[in-house]
């Protein structure tokens, strides 16, 4: 992978900033790693730093000991050992730039993208600089997937979707043929396909009947199960990528009833979760057609504004979406104003999920969740369609969508 210096100053023209500054400190800035391309087994013990200017050519900051892991980046170097070298080498390469971005968030605003700590943030300040966060920047290196990227997401997530359809199968059949069957059977039966289909996840999916799934990241173990029968609320949350390098997660949540006609009461709640999930797609199709900008906070609150309209937003307690990448829960824009405040612009090349629930505390959880992608000519595809509008019936004859 090049370095893309030219990319990156673009980007701190645009913004007005005058160097952008990537610290690490034993891996802590995982961020830093995916930008500057460091090797993910590179053995870094000292801290390190580059810094970018918006004109002129990058420096690099390493410990006399340990220059292997940027050794890649054909950039200048400044060699530092003691704390004071460390400290001289910081105000010598940035003796003219004023205002530095810095995998930083203030107030702790956004987490995801807060991976500096306070200590070099004051440092930095007591030099008379002014720190600022890259996380309006860092999507464009972080967060945008090739075309080849798009094409597989979409693959893979019909793949998930026939999955989660085929999972609901089997426990037709296995309530038909046995009477029951365990949440942790129906799991690993998911498990089993992902590897038939040569998809890989970073943990296993969740299968919850009604009170389990009120707690949003219960998943069955061996050892901590319950048992699907008859006339239960059953919720599968799966999300898998392509076992290929690069590969991108689809991640979606379908709820079903072992029943022939689902009660009135999960029905009207889930329809409730339903239109708050369709007003956000509303808002991101109409933003698109208008080649608008839309933040991700906007998106949460198109969606929660419609559940709390209905009485219900107590019972919607996490935020309504999150990036998606090569990991599920990717460094792009989730869709948040409850949680956190996530300011930044939804960008084109990127995926993330809705996912708006409601849970009732050891009575009732459920959560409709799809992916949207906004490719990169703007326009949003959901690769997951159709999505789920009823909860399906697993008893009546016509109950696969």
């Amino acid at each position: 992978m090049r370095f893309p210096v030219a990319d990156f100053q673009d980007k701190l023209i645009e913004h007005g900033i005058d160097a952008w500054m990537m610290y690490d400190m034993r891996g802590s800035n995982d961020l830093a790693w995916r930008m500057l391309d460091v090797a993910p087994d590179a053995h870094c013990t000292r801290r390190w730093a580059v810094v970018i200017p918006s004109h002129g050519r990058p420096v690099k900051i390493v410990h006399r000991m340990e220059q292997d892991p940027l050794r890649h980046l054909e950039i200048d170097s400044v060699l530092y050992d003691t704390r004071q070298s460390w400290a001289d080498a910081l105000m010598h390469v940035t003796r003219n730039h004023a205002k530095l971005a810095m995998e930083y968030s203030p107030m702790g605003e956004i987490p995801v993208v807060s991976k500096v700590d306070a200590g070099i943030v004051e440092l930095l300040r007591s030099m008379g600089k002014t720190v600022v966060s890259s996380a309006d920047m860092l999507q464009s290196f972080t967060s945008v997937l090739s075309d080849e990227q798009i094409a597989g997401a979409i693959l893979t997530a019909g793949q998930l979707k026939d999955t989660v359809m085929d999972a609901f199968s089997f426990i037709v059949e296995c309530l038909r043929d046995q009477g029951s069957v365990t949440e942790y059977a129906v799991q690993q039966f998911i498990l089993h396909e992902f590897a038939r289909k040569n998809l890989v996840t970073d943990s296993s999916p969740i299968v919850a009947i009604g009170p389990n799934a009120s707690s949003p990241h219960y998943a069955p173990s061996l050892l901590q199960t319950d048992t699907i029968t008859n006339d239960c609320v059953v919720l599968i949350d799966a999300w898998c990528k392509h076992n290929s390098p690069g590969a991108v997660f689809a991640d979606i949540t379908w709820v079903g009833y072992t029943g022939e006609q689902v009660p009135h009461d999960v029905e009207s709640t889930f329809k409730i979760i339903c239109s708050g999930r369709d007003a956000a797609v509303d808002l991101i199709k109409q933003r698109c057609a208008d080649q608008g900008a839309i933040y991700g906070w906007e998106v949460d609150r198109a969606c929660r504004d419609v559940i709390n309209a209905t009485g219900m937003g107590d019972a919607f307690i996490h935020r309504t979406g999150h990036n998606i990448g090569t990991e599920v829960h990717g460094p792009g824009a989730n869709m948040d104003d409850f949680e956190t405040h996530d300011t930044r612009r939804i960008i084109n090349g990127t995926s993330f999920s809705i996912e708006p629930g409601v849970y009732i505390q050891d009575t009732l959880g459920l959560r409709t969740e799809i992916d949207v992608i906004i490719d990169h000519d703007g326009q949003p595809l959901i690769p997951t369609e159709p999505i789920q509008h009823a909860v399906l019936p697993l008893f009546s004859p016509n109950w696969r969508p």
